[in-house]
């Protein structure tokens, strides 16, 4: 039942940071255009390849530099054409359509080996290939779907990088709105949120693409500025969020708990303003506002601490500065027009080319259902062939977790989908403008929710699809019911596929957890004896223990969604992660305030029941018989206090 919940809980769940309206209702209106388009100049069943194509290639955009985005939409344009042909010109011979889909399918999951958005790519030629061999209305000839799509591919790829020659970097100023938003979100929400592992990731995949700079040029030493700025504002914001439960004065409480939502207030603007520069007014008011209550909270000095103010507000008031004045942006900001950074793609497919391999398996996986999904199909002579192996090839994964999270988020998003245009369809019959608006909104809701929760994009690609189709003369209301039998079939197809030959990324939770205690053993000693940073050790272990935290996340987050046993139940190792995630913090905050000096024997107990936890963590992952914790006197400490309560977890795990 556990497992049920989490996995409700995770369909349901959003990631608000990944939410933006401009790109998604930019692309939608060139999807309504070509729609249009071909209505106007009476050829409807050229709206089918010329609307996948231009919604395909946006989701297929990387953000960033424009030189990358307009290199990896033009060549998915190019490879979702050729797929489209192959898909057409099998459509009309099983045999061959069978023995063409093993190499296809093979390869287009194979091609998560490159990367998630070589991943992303090959999933989109796999579905443009299943809708084009199995659709059961006569289409217009292979070679001339082949080239609409690929038309509407290049419309799509222009229109997103007509900014390019104004050199405003607007790509890069978008990915670090989403590390913004995610900690203004955070800052509204909960402690957790706030020392989550995610905002590390959001700014390293922001500062990632700062490489398209000249040395030194303006651009990069602005950008840079918000990415210093950005980490050491974070790295305080950890520390402030630590203290705020030690808290008792109640006053004292809800000035803290102002401080940090008005933090996050100004976050927000910030993310605002570097997508918008007009919306500085309303970052300049948001720091007016924080300047007041940083003046109630440098009252309480006595419960609030001032260097924790400080190693927040300093740096934040830098950001708002940087961002709501004058952007060193334009032709002189020493941007490359043409980013030459390319990996080669050789040494990464051949590196997995093993049996055993995560994607090498995946490939198996996938082919192998893709291609009982194409023969089951055919043997019940489905009127909608396509549907069923096109959604094997949007819910398989390489591990089991993602796997399932798919299949679940696809059966839920088809069936509020097909409610919607179903519910909608009884009510009136659109024509086909009121036709193409729908077909827009669809995609709209696809982009929008893409990468902040699949659930809801399923139910915009749902609406887009029934939609495109009703357009070309396939009824809606006539083909729902098969389209949901074929989603959950082919959704059990995947899951019995994924049991069979699974991938299990959470199996080895305690392992990674015992690894980041014993980071946080080597940070925490370095704290608790007050060493400074002068040698660079102590900043050497943070980032040690910050890195081994985000990968003991993703494995808890895997093993939350897969079936099977667990060594370590995986709510207690989620209870687990956030008590040594809190005691991080401790950490942090105790090196921001230079708080943390204590007696001898007490950092001797601390130590050695730090050591105890590593210890038991991996007896528990060897399956060895279970170390019970050793009897200690209590130590009055904080962080004594945090690891005590890890050990009545593993006590209760056990």
């Amino acid at each position: 039942m556990s497992l049920i919940n989490e996995i409700g809980r995770g369909t349901l769940a959003v990631e608000k940071a990944q939410i933006a309206l401009t790109n998604p209702l930019r692309s939608s209106v060139v999807i309504l255009i070509g729609v249009g388009c071909a209505i106007g100049v009476g050829e409807p069943l050229a709206t089918l390849p010329l609307a996948i194509g231009a919604l395909f290639v946006q989701m297929d955009d990387p953000g960033g530099p424009f030189s990358r985005r307009a290199t990896v939409m033009l060549w998915a344009s190019v490879w979702m054409a050729l797929a489209t042909l192959v898909g057409g010109l099998v459509s009309n011979d099983f045999a061959t359509h069978f023995v063409i889909a093993i190499p296809i399918a093979f390869v287009c999951a194979y091609a998560s080996a490159a990367g998630p958005r070589a991943s992303l790519t090959g999933v989109l030629c796999l579905v443009c290939f299943s809708i084009f061999s199995g659709t059961p209305i006569e289409l217009l000839d292979s070679f001339t779907n082949a080239e609409l799509l690929l038309l509407g591919g290049i419309l799509q790829t222009l229109v997103t990088i007509s900014p390019w020659p104004l050199r405003r970097a607007n790509g890069i100023r978008s990915d670090f709105a989403i590390f913004f938003r995610g900690l203004a979100h955070a800052c509204s929400t909960s402690n957790l949120e706030i020392i989550s592992s995610s905002h590390a990731t959001r700014l390293q995949l922001a500062i990632d693409d700062l490489a398209v700079y000249e040395n030194d040029s303006k651009g990069e030493l602005w950008f840079k500025r918000l990415a210093d700025n950005g980490r050491e504002v974070r790295f305080g914001l950890l520390g402030l969020a630590a203290t705020r439960d030690e808290i008792s004065n109640p006053t004292s409480r809800k000035i803290m708990d102002d401080l940090i939502y008005s933090v996050g207030d100004v976050f927000q603007s910030i993310a605002l303003t570097l997508v918008w520069h007009w919306r500085r007014q309303r970052l300049l008011a948001a720091r007016e506002r924080l300047l007041i209550i940083e003046g109630k909270a440098r009252a309480r000095a006595q419960e609030i601490d001032p260097s924790l103010i400080d190693a927040v507000i300093v740096p934040l008031l830098a950001l708002a500065e940087t961002t709501a004045g004058p952007w060193p942006l334009g032709r002189a900001s020493g941007i490359h027009f043409f980013d030459s950074r390319r990996k080669p793609l050789g040494p990464m497919l051949r590196a997995h080319w093993q049996r055993n391999d995560v994607f090498f398996l995946h490939a198996v996986r996938l082919t192998l259902s893709f291609l009982i999904a194409v023969s089951l199909a055919q043997l019940l002579n489905l009127p909608h062939s396509y549907w069923m192996p096109m959604t094997v090839a949007w819910i398989s994964k390489p591990d089991l977790s993602g796997t399932t999270m798919r299949i679940v988020s696809r059966i839920f998003g088809t069936l509020l989908g097909v409610f919607l245009i179903g519910l909608a369809f009884s009510i009136f019959v659109p024509n086909d403008l009121g036709l193409a608006l729908i077909i827009g909104f669809g995609g709209f809701v696809v982009l929008v929710f893409l990468f902040s929760n699949y659930a809801l994009a399923v139910t915009g690609i749902t609406i887009f699809a029934l939609t495109l189709f009703e357009l070309i003369g396939d009824p809606v209301n006539e083909t729902i019911g098969i389209r949901i039998v074929s989603t959950v079939t082919a959704g059990v197809i995947v899951f019995i596929a994924a049991v069979l030959i699974p991938n299990r990324s959470g199996s080895k939770v305690e392992l990674v957890l015992s690894e980041m205690v014993n980071d946080l053993d080597n940070y925490s000693d370095k704290i608790l004896r007050s060493i400074d940073d002068r040698n660079g050790e102590l900043s050497s272990d943070r980032k040690n223990l910050l890195r081994q935290r985000d990968l003991a996340a993703a494995a808890i987050t895997a093993a939350t969604y897969e079936v099977g046993h667990h060594s370590m139940r995986p709510a207690d190792a989620t209870y687990l992660f956030n008590i040594l995630n809190s005691a991080t913090a401790w950490c942090v905050a105790a090196e921001i305030a230079h708080t943390s000096a204590i007696n001898i024997a007490a950092h001797n107990q601390i130590s050695r029941e730090v050591a105890e936890l590593r210890a038991r963590l991996l007896s528990i992952h060897n399956n060895e018989a279970h170390l019970d914790r050793g009897h200690s006197s209590k130590v009055d400490h904080p962080f004594h206090q945090l690891i005590r309560n890890a050990h009545l977890i593993l006590d209760k795990d056990i």
